[in-house]
């Protein structure tokens, strides 16, 4: 299955400079009209940081979230400051405070890079979730990978997860009954049956099996066979 943003995304973290790729990805796509917050766009797109920082910084302060979000790029990338990523996740947790889910992701995209931190795959978890909760697409792209390929991080949360509206895929039992497993083959347990039409939400795949949610007791996990299955339109 392709995930194109996912995809972008993460050639963009193998880059060099891919903060400050972001970072000029976010400046050019909000509006810019006449306040201090959008004079500091205008400042950063002829490359004066100084002076972006120095019109944004106060509104943070004052607890504006999209100048908390910009000042924590400026720490990170080191334009007109010197590099630090502790300030940045400072003005960045600020933000994200406030529900700013450009903000969520950075700490989320931050946590995993490790760069200049610990990498923390559980804690990038918690802020892509935060994200994608508010509807940021590439946070929804990065946990929908990790859900389908099983990602260890995930396990703890999958009851949660494989719930989200834009997590997973639907697919319908095309035969007159299918076998619902414990595990990804025909010699783990049997711990259910699906009759033919029904719809299971697929949630992960291995060699050919599904993980789907549904049709086990309160609507648990399990596996069925690829083969026994079509797509939903």
């Amino acid at each position: 299955m392709s995930h194109p943003a996912l995809l972008k995304v993460l050639r963009l973290l193998k880059r060099p400079g891919w903060l400050m790729a972001l970072l000029i990805y976010a400046a050019f796509n909000r509006p810019v009209t006449a306040g201090p917050f959008e004079q500091g766009m205008v400042s950063l797109e002829r490359g004066d940081f100084a002076e972006a920082y120095c019109l944004w910084r106060p509104l943070a302060m004052r607890g504006h979230a999209e100048a908390a979000y910009h000042v924590g790029w400026l720490y990170a990338n080191g334009n007109g400051l010197k590099v630090d990523i502790n300030q940045a996740i400072h003005w960045w947790n600020k933000a994200a405070a406030q529900d700013h889910v450009d903000a969520q992701f950075a700490l989320g995209l931050a946590y995993t890079h490790g760069d200049g931190i610990k990498a923390d795959p559980q804690q990038a978890l918690v802020w892509y979730l935060r994200a994608a909760n508010g509807g940021h697409e590439e946070a929804r792209e990065i946990i929908r990978a990790k859900v389908l390929a099983g990602a260890a991080e995930v396990e703890a949360l999958m009851p949660e997860l494989v719930r989200k509206p834009w997590v997973g895929r639907p697919i319908r039992v095309r035969v007159n009954r299918a076998n619902l497993r414990s595990g990804p083959g025909t010699g783990f347990k049997q711990i259910g049956v699906a009759e033919k039409g029904t719809v299971l939400k697929a949630v992960g795949a291995r060699n050919e099996w599904y993980r789907v949610l549904g049709s086990v007791g309160d609507g648990g996990l399990s596996w069925i066979a690829g083969w026994l299955t079509e797509p939903v339109d």
